[in-house]
């Protein structure tokens, strides 16, 4: 299957250069890419090209293979045990009452819209500087997105921006604030959401093992935390997410919701200890539920978690300390010990052309990524009136054509992460002199 460079694992809504993904290999085999040809080399079985740095790549072994052979070969494939024990392993590990898996992120943060029970056309705030998929969870449940401002230092919701459109005439009836790159968003937007009575989602996609003042991001206090276990995530099944809450009444509406608002889903009727086949419906709802397998794959991947996490901290510390004279600036500016590390986003310089930049690096072997085009940027959002609050987008409208992602996976070697440096200095000293 061809996978082209518009939907490329470059971190979904990501905009990645064709390096950031390829052609399956196995063995020997060899298959050709944009050109290049693709081969297993010293990774046998991945998806590699002679000489290329991608932009991410999933850190799978053989435990996550052997975990979806068992599951596959269990003989109940869709959720099932594995879902309800990954499910109780991920409340744990957050510190939270309780944890539902469902398809996506964006699966999880509609349920925790629907939640809410708004009337179609209420006021959400939704930073601009987010993938499409927070703006569309909204908008499918009859909402308007208005659209915040995000400060310079961390792409996070602007708490004076969230501030001037809670106290604005319209006002804001939700808030969804997404924790940037695995970093947290501040404790002043969670005061400015109490202090109104407005109900705050959290869009965790970047941040699962993030803390802030409450420890791990994990949905306590929230109207619910929601993660990606997306191809480029911190801990992936492929496709995936789940929804983090203290609330027993949320994560009943999410069990339902997530399958077509059933009161039981298909394990609670036809396991060996099931009373009954009978069910119910008792809402609306989504096909959203997390299969066994890509659960199973999850499992693996949160008792290796801490251990990754630790690799990628170490890829950040050496971009730090080897772009340190390069002129750019870091996001954040100094390094964040509460940060998840999901991406290393880095602000070129005023003026630079981030394309030909981008161009420039791929011609290298390097892939690279853009997070994120603001979404009010895009032609629909405008034609559908989701425009900004009343301070405007000043931070994201400066900064929309400078943000550049580069290469942050457990896989990168030191002499990748080196590589990498040297070639953004190269291309930056090349796009200035021309």
């Amino acid at each position: 299957m061809d996978i082209g460079a518009e939907t490329t694992q470059g971190g979904q809504g990501g905009q990645s250069s064709s390096l950031a993904c390829g052609r399956w290999c196995a063995g020997s085999e060899r298959y050709p890419f944009h050109g290049r040809e693709f081969s297993a080399g010293r990774h046998r079985g991945r998806f590699v090209a002679d000489d290329v740095i991608r932009f991410s790549e999933p850190d799978v072994g053989e435990d996550e293979v052997a975990a979806a052979g068992r599951a596959l070969l269990s003989g109940w494939i869709t959720t099932g045990e594995e879902c309800l024990a990954l499910e109780a392993e991920l409340a744990e590990f957050l510190g939270v009452d309780h944890v539902v898996a469902v398809s996506s992120c964006t699966a999880a943060l509609e349920i925790a819209v629907a939640h809410l029970d708004l009337p179609r056309g209420s006021r959400i705030g939704i930073p601009t500087w987010t993938f499409v998929s927070t703006a569309m969870a909204a908008v499918h449940r009859g909402l308007v997105p208005v659209l915040l401002d995000v400060e310079a230092d961390s792409m996070n919701l602007c708490p004076e921006s969230l501030s001037a459109a809670l106290h604005s005439s319209e006002g804001l009836d939700a808030v969804i604030a997404v924790h940037f790159a695995g970093i947290a968003v501040s404790e002043t937007i969670h005061h400015l959401c109490s202090s109104a009575g407005v109900p705050l989602i959290e869009d965790a996609a970047h941040a699962l093992g993030s803390t802030d003042f409450r420890g791990l991001v994990g949905g306590s206090g929230t109207a619910g935390c929601c993660y990606s276990f997306y191809a480029t995530k911190n801990l992936t099944s492929a496709e995936g997410g789940a929804i983090a809450t203290d609330d027993e009444r949320l994560a009943d509406f999410a069990r339902s919701f997530r399958l077509h608002g059933l009161s039981k889903d298909a394990w609670a009727r036809y396991r060996p200890d099931a009373r009954t086949l009978d069910y119910d419906v008792v809402g609306d709802g989504l096909k959203a539920n997390l299969p066994d397998v890509l659960a199973a794959v999850a499992r693996v991947q949160l008792r290796r978690f801490n251990q990754m996490q630790t690799r990628r901290r170490e890829i950040v510390t050496q971009y730090r300390r080897l772009l340190d004279n390069c002129p750019v600036r870091f996001v954040p500016a100094e390094l964040n010990p509460n940060s998840a590390d999901h991406l290393f986003v880095v602000i070129l310089p005023h003026g630079a052309d981030r394309a030909a930049i981008q161009a420039d690096l791929k011609n290298r072997g390097i892939g690279t990524s853009v997070h994120f085009r603001p979404l009010h940027t895009f032609e629909w959002f405008a034609t559908q009136g989701f425009g900004p609050g009343p301070s405007g987008l000043p931070v994201a409208g400066r900064l929309a054509e400078r943000a550049l992602s580069l290469p942050l996976h457990p896989r990168l070697s030191d002499s990748d992460v080196t590589r990498v440096c040297d070639a953004l200095s190269t291309a930056i000293d090349s796009e200035h002199a021309a």
